[in-house]
């Protein structure tokens, strides 16, 4: 009797995984740090500029009316308590500003929205990590069982497509379960640690229909379904 195989969770799958969670939760982070810290600032900073430029306006009007001189404007300046620099470039150093303003005004509300969101899809990935790290793709002499435990006998496999396996590590088994109803099960070499033993065995039980090489073409739209394709089939393989 051979050998149960039993394939765990590869190093590869769980460093992606932990990857993708760091990623979308720093991403949420910096959305949240902008929406309530970065583009506030730069609101402010916006806001100011526009004071800034109506203030010279105004001062300009004011040096137009017969008889107003700089220093009757330096004395509006003092009572209303307007910025004595007359360059934005020096009022936005006085303040630890950059010398170029802002270019519009920031929404916060978006930075918030996708913050939440890059926060939910890393938990996400996270709580699937979480909930994939015991599972595993096993098989015994004449069947293999999928990481949920649904098993697909050999016997029952008529079609195996390969197309994906040399790029992805991907392989569809096609079979018929109890009641005979047809259903796609997948061995993933990349997530799971040795499947490519278990689709060796499968190959060496099987004689249904096997798709193995594809144009290059038609490799990028391979979908579920069957597009027409050049096969081999256990059956025919000589003849074709």
């Amino acid at each position: 009797m051979a050998d149960e195989i039993t394939c765990p969770i590869t190093p590869w799958y769980t460093k992606r995984m932990s990857l993708m969670t760091v990623m979308f939760v720093g991403f949420g982070l910096y959305f949240f740090y902008d929406g309530a810290i970065g583009y506030p600032k730069k609101n402010k900073i916006f806001k100011a500029h526009e004071e800034f430029t109506a203030i010279q306006d105004e001062k300009e009007a004011f040096l137009k009316e017969e008889g107003n001189t700089n220093v009757e404007w330096a004395e509006v300046v003092k009572e209303k308590g307007y910025p004595a620099q007359s360059e934005w470039t020096d009022y936005a150093a006085v303040n630890g500003w950059p010398e170029e303003p802002p270019e519009k005004h920031y929404s916060t509300s978006d930075q918030f929205f996708f913050g939440g969101l890059c926060l939910v899809i890393g938990l996400m990935v996270l709580t699937t990590l979480i909930l994939n790290r015991k599972r595993i793709l096993r098989a015994d002499a004449a069947s293999f069982y999928t990481p949920k435990g649904q098993e697909v006998r050999f016997a029952t496999a008529y079609r195996v497509d390969k197309r994906k396996w040399d790029n992805k590590g991907l392989a569809y088994v096609h079979y018929r379960d109890e009641n005979e109803k047809e259903k796609r099960a997948t061995i993933d070499d990349l997530k799971f640690a040795g499947a490519d033993a278990i689709l060796d065995r499968l190959l060496e039980n099987f004689d249904g229909e096997l798709i193995a090489r594809v144009s290059t073409e038609a490799n990028e739209q391979v979908e579920a379904s069957d597009p027409p394709v050049e096969k081999d089939s256990r059956d025919t393989n000589e003849s074709a």
